[in-house]
């Protein structure tokens, strides 16, 4: 790898995704090696891989997080990044989804499409990026590269056609044959004569590729009718458009331990991915709504971060992707997620470990940015003189939430601003103070990906944190309405305290909050002291009788009550309506109410039964269901409460296959039995 300078037409960066454990980070070593940018073939498990070079992933032999090549094909600068196909490191996945001109989907020669597969393609489909599929470890017993075809056709696309196949499989596989070029390599990468068991397959691959060539325009079309066939020039600009516009998935193939076949993807790559400067206009914030930003290389300088690691070189850097403009040497640009300068002085062109300087920012390049000072994922560099900020990248929501606290006194505001940086790093990763509960939570993608950014956190700041189960934020209401008065009265010498009222408290509807009324008359209680009754019930409904947890839906009238001209005051209504409250609420029927969550579980269609048992033991509603392929995706409410340590829960009930994602949905009433049960863990809780 070297400074050279790329035009944005010589660029190209892929990110190549797909599901856990298919051998997507192998796959990248092999594009680098038969590239020549590596003079040795790295390996995962021998922890000499060019990607997987971090501690933690060589540790774990998975990637953790995102990691970014470069290669030479043809005249052109390929930028491969290669991605976590583990869902709890998905954050990664759609950042590098978002920065790419086109993804590289690695499938299994044996599972086909499994679940991370169809995550991964939603990715890319909501990016509306261009993907072509690579079905890998073409040489192991019981692969099925066409039945591996029929399934990418069946759950992804029905428009996938080959580009390459293979002859043979297992341990007979023999040779792979480009549809595209008509050329053939052996399994050691040697050209070889098309063997003649593949000409009648080539011939029936190559009229398919044709025929979605010439749906993409008119005359090709028109040229298909005349001829029945196209010219390589024309089927190249056929499926140059198809590609672009998402009307054909290529469908490539091949090794990457002995790698055989990268060539020909590499081709795709360059000959038909679009280049940056013909990529879609990103979307950008405005005043008025939306504006577009096309990718001008002369426009004024535009880059997206995508991604913050911390380089053990030269500290915490981040990645971005130009996305108009150039710059060249050190210059000053405005952050507009943080409303702050920030100084391009630092840059890099990262492949691996090994970081070379870059002194001109190009359209459609990948740079490693250091020493910024309050830059984080997702936000957006920019000139100083036409600021822009591009729309966010959209993340999941996190699926797992934990309470989080130092293991040593005096480290909680340590904990906290590294824990804050960590957020800014990783969108996926959310830090709050729960209001209702007090507690400090973390969330992420899952309880392994919790666990990573704890390690993270010790590594910035030394601080040990432990993880424990949150409190549900609970609420309390009433069904019926009740009446019921209270006299605050205490006289201690010299001038006493006197507050006397009476409320009714009435159920509303659920949602619609806290209403108070004066329903007083003939001056009873003064108006003067009509605030003070209501602070007191404000604050009474901040912890209900039941769990001490806040007080929704209650409508509270003040009708009456009385005074004393001398020992009345604002501090006596107040406990006096306080006290009144909690009072005629224990005789108002009260409930507990209880957050529930919207699941969109994903799951292989025989794990489906156990899958529903496991809901329903958790008191979860199911929806109903959808089959996309070989899965099942079943919809369902379930209390928040229930779903602790639910992504192991899933993992263990699927063999990892399947997946889910939530979104609070609503409040509702808990069972008799539960809230019996609350309530006295609650009192016990108090006693203690």
């Amino acid at each position: 790898m070297s400074s050279k300078i790329y035009k944005p037409e010589q660029l190209r960066t892929i990110a190549v995704i797909g599901h856990g454990s298919v051998g997507k980070t192998s796959f990248c070593d092999a594009i680098l090696f038969s590239a020549g940018a590596l003079d040795r073939l790295g390996s995962v498990d021998t922890g000499t891989s060019a990607f997987d070079f971090s501690q933690e992933s060589r540790e774990k032999k998975q990637s953790l997080s995102s990691s970014l090549g470069i290669c030479e094909w043809k005249g052109h600068k390929i930028n491969v990044i290669d991605t976590p196909g583990f869902a709890d490191f998905y954050g990664e996945t759609i950042g590098a989804v978002a920065v790419s001109d086109g993804c590289v989907l690695v499938l299994d020669g044996v599972s086909g499409v499994e679940v991370g597969t169809l995550k991964t393609w939603s990715f890319a489909e909501e990016a509306s990026v261009p993907v072509c599929l690579w079905v890998n470890r073409l040489d192991r017993e019981n692969v099925d590269f066409w039945a591996t075809l029929e399934s990418a056709r069946d759950s992804l696309s029905r428009r996938v056609i080959p580009a390459v196949f293979p002859v043979g499989s297992g341990a007979s596989f023999k040779a792979l044959v480009d549809v595209i070029s008509g050329k053939a390599l052996d399994r050691s990468g040697k050209s070889i004569a098309v063997p003649e068991e593949a000409i009648e397959r080539l011939d029936g691959c190559r009229k398919e590729l044709i025929e979605a060539a010439a749906e993409t325009d008119e005359i090709l079309m028109e040229r298909f009718f005349e001829n029945d066939t196209l010219t390589d020039e024309e089927l190249a600009r056929g499926l140059r458009a198809a590609v672009a516009s998402r009307e054909a998935f290529l469908l490539y193939a091949g090794l990457s331990t002995e790698p055989v076949g990268q060539a020909f993807l590499l081709d795709y790559v360059v000959d038909l991915l679009p280049p940056p400067t013909s990529r879609r206009p990103e979307m950008a914030l405005a005043d008025d709504g939306t504006a577009e930003i096309a990718p001008d290389p002369g426009g004024p300088f535009v880059a997206r971060v995508f991604k913050l690691y911390i380089d053990r070189h030269v500290g915490e850097t981040a990645y971005a992707r130009v996305v108009r403009g150039s710059i060249r040497g050190s210059q000053d640009v405005t952050n507009t997620g943080s409303q702050s300068s920030e100084r391009l002085g630092n840059c890099f062109y990262v492949s691996g470990e090994r970081r070379d300087d870059a002194e001109t920012l190009v359209l459609g390049d990948i740079v490693a940015i250091a020493k910024l000072k309050n830059t984080g994922a997702n936000d957006t560099l920019s000139d100083k003189s036409k600021p822009v900020r591009l729309r966010p990248i959209a993340f999941p929501e996190p699926v797992f939430r934990a309470a989080i606290m130092p293991s040593k006194r005096g480290e909680e505001d340590k904990m906290g601003s590294g824990l804050s940086r960590l957020a800014s790093m990783d969108p996926t990763f959310v830090v709050r103070t729960e209001p209702e509960t007090g507690q400090t939570t973390v969330s992420g993608m899952g309880e392994q990906h919790l666990a990573v950014m704890l390690k993270r956190l010790r590594e910035m700041t030394g601080v040990e944190a432990r993880l424990e189960k949150p409190r549900i934020a609970y609420h309390e209401t009433i069904t019926r309405t009740q009446s019921g008065s209270y006299r605050h009265k205490k006289q201690t010498g010299g001038r006493g305290q006197y507050g006397h009222v009476f409320l009714r408290l009435e159920p509303v509807d659920r949602g619609q909050g806290y209403e108070f009324v004066s329903q007083v008359v003939g001056g009873n209680v003064p108006t003067k002291y009509i605030p003070a009754v209501e602070k007191g019930v404000v604050e009474a409904m901040e912890q209900g009788p039941l769990t001490g947890s806040k007080v929704v839906d209650v409508k509270a009238v003040v009708y009456d009550g009385s005074s004393h001209p001398v020992d009345s005051s604002d501090m006596a209504f107040k406990l006096a309506a306080s006290k009144c409250f909690k009072e005629v609420m224990l005789q108002a029927g009260p409930i507990l109410l209880e957050p529930v969550v919207q699941l969109e579980v994903t799951v292989p269609e025989e794990f489906m039964g156990d899958v529903i048992g496991d809901l329903n033991s958790r008191r979860g509603k199911i929806l109903g269901m959808d089959s996309h392929g070989g899965f099942q995706i079943i919809r369902a409410h379930v209390p928040q409460g229930e779903l602790y340590q639910y992504t192991s829960s899933l993992r263990s009930l699927t063999q990892a296959r399947g997946s889910f994602t939530q979104s609070f949905s609503h409040y509702d009433q808990v069972p008799r039995d539960v809230q019996e049960r609350l309530v006295q863990q609650s009192s016990s809780e108090g006693e203690e």
